[in-house]
């Protein structure tokens, strides 16, 4: 009996440890980044927590970049190349995640470049904003992109063309 309750003992002991030494949850964004239809070398990727910066890297031949975001925190991430707008993408990881959730799906993403000379003479301002916003969505139990965000960020854009347009015409 005593041998029962110690090994008991030693089992529940070990399950503490191994839940305590558990891997933190991480949100991993993969993607590919293009000029539209080319892939794209050599583009900076800077992760920011606030005002510093927490991670840089170069895209690949491929244009591939992957990231690994901390959660309970809100990281900006920005994409830049040369002859290109930037691009920034906020992504809010401070979601209560359920705590039966152990593993986070990995985000899978295609970032297109927009060229700098296409916008000569329009307001870019608007531009300055995130491009996208991901967060955590309860009803799918998952990070997502907020599509209706990136639907009005992709007008804005449509706009900032429009007006490139008209005064390259003047």
């Amino acid at each position: 009996m005593k041998a029962h309750v110690l090994l008991g003992c030693l089992l529940l002991s070990a399950l503490a440890h191994a839940q305590k030494e558990r891997e933190p949850l991480v949100l991993e964004i993969v993607g590919r980044i293009t000029d539209g239809e080319k892939k794209l070398e050599g583009c900076q990727v800077t992760v920011y927590d606030g005002n510093e910066v927490v991670g840089e890297q170069t895209t690949d031949k491929s244009g591939r970049f992957g990231l690994g975001l901390g959660l309970q925190k809100e990281f900006a991430v920005v994409f830049q190349h040369e002859g290109f707008l930037p691009k920034r993408m906020l992504v809010d990881t401070r979601a209560k995640i359920p705590v039966d959730v152990i593993a986070i799906a990995p985000m899978e993403m295609e970032m297109s470049m927009l060229r700098a000379d296409k916008y000569e003479g329009a307001d870019t301002d608007v531009l300055d904003f995130p491009f996208a916003i991901i967060s955590w969505n309860r009803s799918v139990g998952a990070f997502t992109q907020d599509q209706q965000y990136t639907v009005d960020m992709m007008r804005a854009n449509g706009a900032a063309l429009l007006q490139a347009g008209r005064s390259v015409k003047r």
